[in-house]
């Protein structure tokens, strides 16, 4: 390309944005089994859900082989309060996947009989390595074309990292 019409384009497009191949985040991954480790939390809170349920949604975003990848959603479903939320329901026995993710971190409180959900951070879920299954989902962008995007579905395992005695202070 000569240089007046670089420059032309240079002026006309600017340099305040532009895309680097190398650092695309985009994501390849097939569906299957991976390990994989959490590198940042969305939490989305007080989320009703049907228009009856009142639920926290905490979606981690795994790494797997250099790649992010986001999980589909982990539903907390919490007991609304009367004054704030006249019209919803609880739904607890909804919270069955939270709790079986909670209880695989070992994570959950026993009292009275019941089993205490706390709520998710990114703290706690860094300290574990994964299992975990990705599927593909298909949907339709803007243009009507299709899209593929990788999600974690569901979390198989979890392992505590443990503590390495080369990071103890002593």
């Amino acid at each position: 390309m000569n240089d007046t019409l670089e420059s032309a384009l240079d002026e006309v497009f600017g340099e305040d944005a532009w895309f680097e191949p190398s650092e695309n985040k985009g994501s390849s991954i097939p569906e299957g089994e991976y390990d994989a480790k959490v590198t940042d939390l969305s939490v989305k809170e007080d989320i009703v859900i049907s228009g009856k349920f009142l639920a926290d949604i905490y979606e981690p975003v795994f790494e797997i082989n250099g790649k992010e990848v986001r999980h589909k959603g982990l539903f907390r479903f919490k007991k609304p309060d009367p004054a704030k939320y006249p019209n919803l329901q609880s739904d607890m026995g909804s919270n069955s996947n939270y709790y079986k993710f909670c209880d695989m971190l070992k994570i959950t409180q026993d009292k009275d009989g019941k089993l205490f959900l706390p709520p998710l951070d990114l703290d706690t879920l860094k300290q574990y390595e994964y299992k975990v299954v990705v599927v593909i989902e298909k949907w339709t962008g803007r243009e009507g074309n299709e899209m593929r995007t990788p999600r974690v579905k569901f979390i198989n395992s979890a392992q505590s990292k443990g503590v390495d005695e080369k990071d103890l202070p002593f």
